[in-house]
C-alpha cells in the first residue's frame, strides 16, 4: 500500500470554551487518528504526533466537563516548539497561522473615565496596539492568524482576566502590584507616568487597635504599611515586589520589600511586652497568631499602653486609638486659639492649643509630643494628638525665645484646615487674598501691554498671572510644556514693568538661547533696549544703558561680584533647571543676584528629585521653605522613602499658586495645527575657527576660478564649497575629528526635555554622519530611538513600532527618506537638524506627523546655525524664493539659479 505524504496532515487549532487545543486532520477536515498510512520524516511531526498519542492516552488531558482527551496549550507548554517548525499549522479555516517571536510586549493600559474621576479602566495590551486577543498558555497569545512567543511571560494565566476590568483609583497600587506579580515583566502604561525601578521601599510600621474585648484583654494588629500596602497582603498573594505610584513627581516604581522587618518590629513590642511581664510575675500574659495579632490580657495590656504604647504611637502609624477609652485613654481634637497680627512675610503673635477646658501653649506640646507622646489632662486622662497634626504643628508654627508665634504668608494654604476659631480665622483669611486671587484671574481685569503678537487666551492667562505675582512682590515659574510661547509671555511682563521709566531686567539663560532671545525681542518688541553681556569681549559698562540684559549662567557664575552691586526690577531664568543643584556654584551665584522680583522659565523645572524644587524656590522665594534640612525633613525624605500621600498633598498646596504648567494637549483647541519656529544656534570656539577658515578658502577659490573660468563654468566649485560648508555647519566631525558640533549638543537638550515631558519626536537630517552622531547621543542618554536612512530596508516594521511602542520615543531619519509615504502621527514634535532649502521637501517632512489621524498640535523647529550659510540661505529664502526653492533640491542643477551677488552673499564674511 502507498504511503501518504506527511504534507497532507494539517495540525488544526480548535479554541472552545474549555481552552485552546490542537488535532491532526486531513484536507478534507476529518480528524486523523491513525497515522499508520503516512509516511513521516520531519522530526517535529513526529514528536507532536507521539504528544498526541499520550494525550489521548492519559487522563490527565481529559476536559471533565465534556470528556474529551485533547492535547491543551495550557497543558502542554512544549507544544509550541514543535508546532513553529511545521508548515501546516492552521485555523479552522485553513489558514497558515504565522509565528512572531521576537520582542512581543504585554502591557497593561490604564486609562480615565469621563465623568468618573474615582475610578480607571484597566486593560491588556499586545504590543501596545491590540487589545482582541487570546491568551493559549504561558508562552503563547494569538491573535488574528497570528502566534506570539513569549519567554516565561505568565505565572498564572488564569487570573488574567481580573486585570480587565474597572479599578478604583484608591486601589491602584494594590492592583498594579499584583499585575506585575501575575506577569513577568509587564509594561504599565499610566497617563504620562514614568516607570522606574527602586532598589528598596522603608516600610511604616503601624499599630492596629482591633478591640478591647469584654475582659478587657487588648487586641492589636502589627503590621507594616508600604505606602497603600500591608505586608499581610504582600505575605499572602506571594508578592516579590510592589508597585508605587508617586502622585506629585508622576512616576511608578517598582519596589524590593524586607518583609524581616515586620518581625524585627514585631520581636521590638514582644521585648516591651515580655519585660512588663517579669516585672507584673505574669505567668501567660500575651498571646500571638499566625496573622500578627497580638492579645494582651488586661492588667499586662494596661501596663504596656502606660508605659510604653502612648511613646510607640508618637513613632509608629496607630489605628483605632478610640477604643481606648476604657484604659482612661482618649483621642483628642486640639483648637487653635490666641491673636496674630501682620507683618511683612509672616502672620505673628499668641497661640495656644485648647484641649477640652484647658489651654497649652505650642511650644510645651510639642515638646510634651516629643517626649511622651500625650498630654496628661487635669483629670488625669492621658490625651493622645494626631501624630500629623503635631508634625504640622512643628513645620507650620514658628516659635521664638519668648515663645512667640509666627506663620508663614507661604503655608497659609495648608494651614487653613488647622484653625476653627472664628475670630483668628478672620485675621488670617485677611492675608490669603493673594491665594483668593490667584484662583481668580481668569476674571481678573489686569492690562497688559501692546505688542507685536495677537496672544492666544492660554498665553493672556500666563501673562495676568506672571504680573499677578509681580504685583504682590512673588515669584514663581512659568512651566508650560515646550513650543507653548513662554518667552514671548515673558517678553510680556518685560514691557509691563518696563513701561515705567528706569526699569532694568536680567535675563538668564544656557549660551545656546541668547540669540534667539534677542530674535524674539526684536520680533515682538522692538522698541526694548536691549543688550548682550556674554562671550569674551564683553564689557558690562557698555551695556549698563540697556533695560533688558540677556547673559549667561556662566557669565552670571563668573562674574557675580559684578552683577550682584546692580540692582534689577526683574531677573528672569531661562531654562531655570539650571540650578537645580542646591550646591552648584551657578546655583550659589544666581542666588546672590539682587532683584526686587524673580521669574522662572522652565518646561521641566523638576527633573529627578524634589531638591531640585527646593533650590528653585531658594531662588523665587527664598523664605518659602525654610533651610534644605527643613524641607528634606518634612517634605523630601517621608516623600521618597515613604510615598508619604499627606506630604505630598500638602507640598502640592504649597507649591500651586507659584507653578503654572499647561502641556500641548490641555491648549489644544486655543493653538493652531501646526507651528514652525526657527531656533538659531551659535557655534562655539572650535566649530567658528574652523568653519571660517573653510570659508575663506572656499571664497578665495570660488573667486579665483570665476575670474580665469567664467561663472557658468565654475559651478562644479560653488557646489563643491556650499556642500562642505553645509556639512561642517551640520557634522563637522567628518572634517575635523577635534571640532565638537554646537548645533547636535542643543538638538540633544531639546530631545531630552521634549522626552521628559511625554513627546515623540522626529529628527530630520541630510547626512547619515549626522545620524550617526545623534543616534550614539541618544544612546547615553538612555533615550529609545529608532533611525532610518534610503538604505534602511523593511521601513514599515520601523515605523510600526514607533507608532505603537511607547518605549521609542526618537525617530532620526534622513529628509529625503521621511518626505515620502509614511505615516508619524504618533509624534508631535520635530527638529529639522539641517534644513534642506526646498521648502517643499521639507514641509513634506513635517507633514509625516501633520496628518489625517494626528489629534495634536505639531511643533516643528528649524535648527539654523548662526553666522554660517545656514543663516544666509534662510535670509535668501526671504527674498528670492524660487531660487531658494531649487537651490539645493536638485544639487548640482539648482545652482545655475545663483548670480554672482548670491555667491558673495553667501560665502562672504
Amino acid at each position: 500500500m502507498k504511503l501518504k505524504n506527511e504534507k497532507e496532515i494539517y495540525f488544526m487549532l480548535i479554541i472552545d470554551n474549555d481552552g485552546d487545543y490542537i488535532i491532526p486532520v486531513s484536507k478534507e477536515k476529518i480528524e486523523i487518528s491513525d497515522f499508520s498510512g503516512y509516511e513521516i520524516q520531519d522530526i517535529n511531526m513526529k514528536k507532536l504526533i507521539s504528544l498526541l498519542k499520550e494525550t489521548k492516552e492519559d487522563d490527565f488531558f481529559i476536559s471533565w466537563e465534556e470528556g474529551k482527551k485533547e492535547l491543551y496549550f495550557e497543558q502542554v507548554s512544549e507544544i509550541s516548539d514543535y508546532l513553529k517548525e511545521i508548515d501546516n499549522f492552521v485555523d479552522e479555516n485553513f489558514n497558515k497561522i504565522l509565528w512572531a517571536d521576537k520582542e512581543n510586549t504585554l502591557s497593561l493600559k490604564l486609562e480615565e473615565i469621563e465623568e468618573d474621576e474615582n475610578n480607571l479602566n484597566a486593560r491588556l495590551v499586545l504590543n501596545n496596539k491590540y487589545s482582541n486577543f487570546k491568551i493559549l498558555n504561558e508562552h503563547l497569545v494569538f491573535r488574528k492568524g497570528i502566534m506570539y512567543m513569549f519567554p516565561d511571560l505568565f505565572l498564572d494565566t488564569s487570573l488574567l482576566i481580573d486585570l480587565n476590568i474597572k479599578i478604583n483609583k484608591s486601589d491602584i497600587e494594590i492592583f498594579l502590584s499584583l499585575a506585575n506579580n501575575y506577569v513577568n515583566n509587564i509594561e504599565i502604561n499610566y497617563l504620562d507616568y514614568k516607570v522606574e525601578e527602586k532598589l528598596e521601599l522603608k516600610g511604616i510600621p503601624q499599630l492596629v487597635i482591633d478591640k478591647i474585648s469584654q475582659d478587657n484583654s487588648l487586641y492589636l494588629k502589627i503590621n507594616i504599611l508600604y505606602s497603600s500596602i500591608s505586608d499581610d497582603f504582600i505575605r499572602k498573594n506571594n508578592l516579590n515586589e510592589v508597585i508605587i505610584i508617586n502622585n506629585l513627581e508622576k512616576k511608578i516604581s517598582k519596589c524590593k520589600v524586607d518583609l524581616e522587618k515586620t518581625n524585627e518590629f514585631i520581636d521590638k513590642i514582644l521585648k516591651i511586652i515580655t519585660r512588663h511581664q517579669k516585672n507584673l510575675g505574669v505567668k501567660y500574659g500575651y498571646f500571638l497568631d499566625e496573622d500578627n495579632l497580638l492579645i494582651i490580657q488586661e492588667k499586662l495590656a494596661k501596663e504596656f499602653v502606660k508605659k510604653d504604647f502612648l511613646q510607640l504611637a508618637g513613632k509608629y502609624k496607630v489605628i483605632g486609638t478610640d477604643k481606648l477609652k476604657k484604659y482612661s485613654i482618649k483621642v483628642v481634637k486640639p483648637r487653635l486659639v490666641g491673636k496674630l497680627k501682620h507683618s511683612i512675610d509672616f502672620l505673628e503673635g499668641e497661640l495656644e492649643i485648647e484641649i477640652g477646658e484647658e489651654k497649652f501653649s505650642i511650644a510645651d506640646i510639642i515638646s510634651t509630643l516629643k517626649k511622651d507622646s500625650y498630654i496628661v489632662l487635669g483629670d488625669g486622662t492621658n490625651a493622645i494628638i494626631n501624630k500629623k497634626y503635631i508634625e504640622k504643628l512643628e513645620k507650620v508654627f514658628k516659635i521664638d525665645e519668648n515663645k512667640k508665634v509666627k506663620i508663614s504668608f507661604f503655608d497659609l494654604p495648608i494651614v487653613d484646615e488647622m484653625i476653627n476659631d472664628k475670630i483668628l480665622k478672620t485675621e488670617i483669611n485677611k492675608r490669603k487674598d493673594f491665594f483668593l486671587g490667584i484662583n481668580d484671574l481668569e476674571n481678573k481685569k489686569i492690562r497688559l501691554p501692546k505688542i507685536n503678537a495677537t496672544l492666544r487666551k492660554y498665553q493672556e492667562y500666563g501673562c495676568k498671572w506672571l504680573a499677578y505675582l509681580v504685583k504682590n512682590n512673588l515669584g514663581g515659574c512659568l512651566a508650560d510644556d515646550m513650543g507653548l510661547g513662554k518667552t514671548l509671555q515673558a517678553i510680556v511682563l518685560i514691557n509691563k514693568i518696563h513701561g515705567k521709566t528706569n526699569k532694568k531686567t536680567l535675563v538668564v539663560m544656557p549660551k545656546s538661547l541668547v540669540y534667539n532671545w534677542e530674535s524674539e525681542i526684536k520680533k515682538f518688541s522692538s522698541n526694548l533696549n536691549t543688550g548682550i553681556y556674554y562671550g569674551s569681549n564683553r564689557n558690562l559698562e557698555e551695556i549698563m544703558n540697556a533695560e533688558v540684559i540677556l547673559t549667561t549662567y556662566g557669565t552670571v557664575r563668573n562674574d557675580i561680584e559684578k552683577l550682584k552691586k546692580i540692582k534689577f526690577d526683574l531677573v528672569i531664568l531661562d531654562e531655570s533647571q539650571n540650578i537645580k543643584n542646591i550646591n552648584a556654584q551657578t546655583t550659589k551665584a544666581v542666588m546672590l543676584l539682587n532683584s526686587k522680583n524673580r521669574i522662572a522659565l522652565s518646561g521641566t523645572p523638576v527633573e529627578n528629585n524634589l531638591g531640585e524644587l527646593y533650590s528653585l524656590f531658594r531662588f523665587l522665594n527664598p523664605s518659602m521653605f525654610g533651610t534644605a534640612e527643613e524641607f528634606n525633613k518634612f517634605y523630601a525624605v517621608p516623600i521618597h522613602r515613604d510615598n508619604d500621600k499627606d506630604a505630598i498633598n500638602e507640598l502640592r498646596k504649597k507649591i500651586y499658586p507659584f507653578i503654572l504648567r499647561r502641556i500641548k494637549k490641555e491648549v489644544l483647541k486655543d493653538l493652531p495645527d501646526k507651528i514652525e519656529k526657527v531656533v538659531y544656534i551659535e557655534m562655539n570656539k572650535s566649530q567658528k575657527k574652523y568653519y571660517e577658515e573653510r570659508r575663506l578658502y572656499y571664497y578665495n577659490m570660488v573667486h579665483e576660478n570665476i575670474k580665469v573660468k567664467g561663472f557658468n563654468r565654475s559651478q562644479f566649485y560653488i557646489l563643491q564649497a556650499l556642500n562642505e560648508l553645509r556639512q561642517i555647519t551640520s557634522c563637522p566631525e567628518i572634517k575635523n575629528a577635534s571640532v565638537i558640533s554646537s548645533k547636535k549638543i542643543v538638538v540633544i537638550e531639546n530631545i531630552i526635555e521634549a522626552v521628559k515631558n511625554n513627546h515623540k519626536v522626529l529628527v530630520f537630517a541630510n547626512y547619515i554622519n549626522s545620524i550617526e552622531g545623534i543616534c550614539k547621543e541618544l544612546e547615553k542618554n538612555n533615550i529609545k530611538h529608532l533611525s532610518m536612512t534610503g538604505a534602511t530596508k523593511d521601513r514599515h516594521i520601523l515605523v510600526d513600532k514607533f507608532q505603537t511602542d511607547k518605549k521609542y520615543k526618537v525617530f532620526v531619519m534622513t529628509l529625503k527618506t521621511g518626505g515620502v509615504g509614511l505615516n508619524l502621527t504618533a509624534a508631535d514634535t520635530i527638529f529639522i537638524y539641517d534644513p534642506w532649502w526646498n521648502k517643499t521637501v521639507e514641509n513634506q517632512a513635517v507633514d509625516r506627523a501633520y496628518r489625517l489621524g494626528q489629534d495634536r498640535t505639531v511643533f516643528s523647529y528649524k535648527m539654523i546655525l548662526k553666522d554660517t550659510i545656514e543663516e544666509k540661505i534662510l535670509k535668501l529664502q526671504e527674498t528670492k524664493t524660487q531660487l531658494v526653492e531649487s537651490l539645493i533640491s536638485d544639487e548640482g542643477a539648482a545652482v545655475k539659479n545663483l548670480d554672482e551677488e548670491d555667491i558673495e552673499f553667501i560665502l562672504g564674511s
